[in-house]
C-alpha cells in the first residue's frame, strides 16, 4: 500500500508542476499579407523574448515598393512594443546576415539603453533610441 501511495503523489506532484508553470507568452507576429498588398510579402516574427528585448526575425519574400515596406516593419515594431509593455521608445541592433534584429524596449528617451538589456550599452542614445508615437499617424492609416 505505501508503494501505490508513493507513486500516486509522485503523479500528483508532476501534474501539480506543470499546471503551476507560466505559459509562455505567445509570441508577436506580422504578416503584410493581412494588409492586402499583393505586391508585399514580408513577415515579421517575434523568435526569442526577454525581459526588455525581443529577437525578431524579418522574412522577405517579395519588397514591393521599398518605402512601404520599410513603414510595414517600423509600424510591426510599434505594435510589438504596445503589447509588450506599451512601449512608447526603442532601440535596436540589426543583424542583416541573419535577417534578424534585437529591439530593445524604453519607457523614456532618456532611460539608460543598458535597462534594455547589456548588448545596446555600447550605442549612442541620441542617434539610436527611436521615438515610435512619430510614425503614429502613418502606422494608424495602415491598419
Amino acid at each position: 500500500m505505501p508503494r501505490k501511495i508513493a507513486q500516486w503523489l509522485t503523479v500528483l506532484l508532476g501534474v501539480l508542476i506543470v499546471a503551476g508553470a507560466p505559459a509562455q507568452a505567445q509570441l508577436f507576429e506580422s504578416d503584410s499579407k493581412q494588409l492586402g498588398n499583393s505586391k508585399m510579402d514580408i513577415v515579421v516574427k517575434e523568435v526569442e523574448r526577454r525581459p526588455r528585448a525581443s529577437l525578431v526575425e524579418i522574412k522577405t519574400n517579395s519588397v514591393g515598393s521599398s518605402v512601404g515596406s520599410s513603414f510595414f516593419i517600423l509600424c510591426s515594431l510599434r505594435r510589438l512594443a504596445a503589447l509588450r509593455g506599451d512601449y512608447r521608445y526603442i532601440v535596436k541592433i540589426e543583424d542583416q546576415r541573419r535577417s534578424q534584429m534585437l529591439v530593445g524596449f524604453l519607457q523614456a528617451p532618456e532611460e539608460p539603453l543598458s535597462n534594455a538589456g547589456p548588448e545596446f550599452k555600447s550605442l549612442n542614445p541620441r542617434e539610436a533610441v527611436i521615438d515610435l508615437q512619430q510614425f503614429a499617424p502613418i502606422c494608424d492609416s495602415m491598419k
